[in-house]
């Protein structure tokens, strides 16, 4: 039996709480609970990704760190069922993507995936799983008795979106 049963909530240091709580609710995630200091300041907003799963964020963050290679988190990834879908939804929300979406392409995992950024900068995945992707099949060899899968990822340029 594992210690853990899920990852709980993600919390994130921003610098204008309600640009980023505007962002991730124009993303399908709402707010449904706010926590303020006794003087009214919010000190935590939460957003609700699922059941379980909640974004918490904190107001009074200052300048991050630029660029992927920067330590601690280093990006959030959504999954989605269609991604072109999405990408007209992001659209029509004014949330610009930061890598396009290439319909003809696929990941070394086989996923199509996007990006975009919050208002911190907060580099944020698009994927879409594709049902034989190497995370399902590994998933798919543990459950079954086989141990933990370990793969050589090919060739392949290096970019600021990895």
């Amino acid at each position: 039996m594992a210690a853990f049963r899920n990852l709980g909530h993600i919390a994130l240091k921003v610098r204008d709480l309600e640009a980023s709580v505007a962002f991730y609710e124009a993303l399908g995630f709402p707010e449904f609970l706010r926590l303020n200091e006794e003087d009214g300041r919010a000190w935590i907003v939460y957003l609700r990704f699922g059941d379980d799963l909640f974004l918490e964020l904190f107001p009074g963050g200052t300048a991050r760190v630029p660029g992927p290679e920067a330590s601690g988190t280093n990006h959030l990834c959504l999954t989605v069922e269609d991604i072109e879908a999405t990408a007209r939804h992001l659209a029509s929300v004014g949330i610009p993507l930061t890598a396009p979406l290439d319909p003809t392409r696929r990941g070394v995992d086989r996923n199509r995936g996007m990006w975009i950024e919050d208002p911190d900068g907060t580099r944020i995945e698009i994927m879409e799983m594709a049902p034989d992707c190497i995370q399902y099949e590994a998933i798919r060899r543990l459950e079954g008795g086989g141990g933990k899968t370990a793969l050589v990822a090919p060739s392949r340029p290096r970019s600021s979106t990895a």
